[in-house]
């Protein structure tokens, strides 16, 4: 009888810790400087953590995953029949890594946004 209640006793503890680890996973914070972030609003709440200890902080923020083109986001033409077919390689977007910087680092139109 006793074996039964260890192994239950053990079972419960496990489900526990997965439980535990599921919900750490859930919870977002920012991954740090240098970092992209998966959303906008977290690479401004990182911006915000440290806007008051920078000299004249305006947070703005860039996803700069989609900024440019990349080997991951690359079409094939072919010729098929009597014209030709383009065909996406890989991924059509790369997923979205959020910077942020205290004012836009360049000029390029609707590139960086203002943080709320």
């Amino acid at each position: 009888m006793q074996p039964r209640v260890a192994l239950l006793a053990l079972a419960l503890c496990f489900g526990a810790a997965s439980g535990m680890r599921r919900g750490e996973a859930q919870r977002q914070d920012p991954k740090g400087a240098g970092q992209p972030e998966p959303t906008m609003q977290l690479a401004c709440q990182e911006c915000n953590k440290h806007a008051p200890y920078l000299t004249d902080c305006t947070c703005f923020a860039s996803d700069i995953m989609g900024t440019f083109e990349n080997d991951a986001t690359k079409t094939l033409t072919t010729r098929k029949e009597f014209g030709t077919e383009t065909v996406n390689t890989g991924a059509a977007r790369l997923a979205e890594g959020w910077m942020w910087h205290c004012r836009p680092v360049s000029g390029t139109p609707d590139l960086w946004k203002p943080c709320p």
